[in-house]
């Protein structure tokens, strides 16, 4: 396994984990970097509604041209990448396409910043916890070959499901799940029907709908089967 994983699998925090992420792009010849996630819930290949991004080793004008130019509707090199599933150069990426004026106007503009070329890593996670991490700033020594690339998107998918752990935990510290919500979330796991539930824990079909649907609220999932993984992953019930 390399180094880098047990780094992200060691990191205790948010800001331990960027740290990691940072030397470790930085030593594969990338200098710059920078990370959008978009909120769990949301689908498609274009994560949409981001969080605002984590950044580093990129100007103050040029992270402010791109988040300003409705950058997810005309940077093609993101969602190129979420819908391939691989790293993708972004000299490629806009290669590859046919742009539509907008979208050349948007190349343009980012050429002209003399953002040069990088390589956006698409990443996944549960309910749509989706993102995707940008290097660029590349070194004459950058690593570029096959293997480094599948080292590079293996250790960025490793870190944004650790960074999904770090955000459940943060969520299930501030609305915890109550005695009674985990009784029926363990039940759930046992797979267990509602109406099966209702009569172990002496209650209607109905009351166990509503605890589920908080369930699914809380754990920031939209079926049975995440919300018992999601249960699971987070310690509140037995595997």
């Amino acid at each position: 396994m390399p180094a880098v994983m047990d780094k992200i699998l060691r990191s205790k925090s948010l800001p331990d984990l960027l740290k990691v992420m940072l030397v470790y792009f930085k030593g594969n010849g990338f200098s710059a970097s920078f990370y959008f996630s978009a909120p769990p819930g949301t689908h498609g290949n274009t994560p949409q509604g981001l969080i605002e991004p984590v950044h580093h080793g990129l100007s103050r004008e040029v992270v402010e041209a791109y988040l300003s130019a409705n950058f997810q509707r005309l940077d093609v090199v993101p969602r190129t990448a979420m819908a391939l599933g691989v790293p993708v150069r972004w000299t490629e990426a806009w290669q590859s396409v046919d742009t539509t004026p907008e979208e050349q106007g948007f190349l343009k503009m980012m050429q002209e910043l003399e953002i040069g070329d990088g390589y956006t890593i698409p990443c996944y996670g549960p309910s749509g916890h989706d993102g995707y991490v940008g290097i660029g700033k590349m070194t004459e020594s950058a690593r570029t070959d096959e293997n480094t690339l599948r080292e590079m998107h293996l250790a960025a998918q490793a870190a944004h499901l650790r960074i999904c752990e770090f955000t459940a935990s943060s969520h299930a510290g501030e609305r915890p799940l109550s005695m009674r919500e985990r009784e029926v979330l363990d039940w759930v796991a046992r797979g267990k029907s509602n109406s099966v539930i209702a009569e172990i824990l002496g209650i209607s079909a109905g009351t166990v709908d509503t605890y589920l649907r908080r369930i699914y609220e809380k754990l920031d999932v939209a079926d049975r089967t995440s919300a018992a993984v999601r249960g699971i992953g987070m310690g509140l019930i037995a595997a």
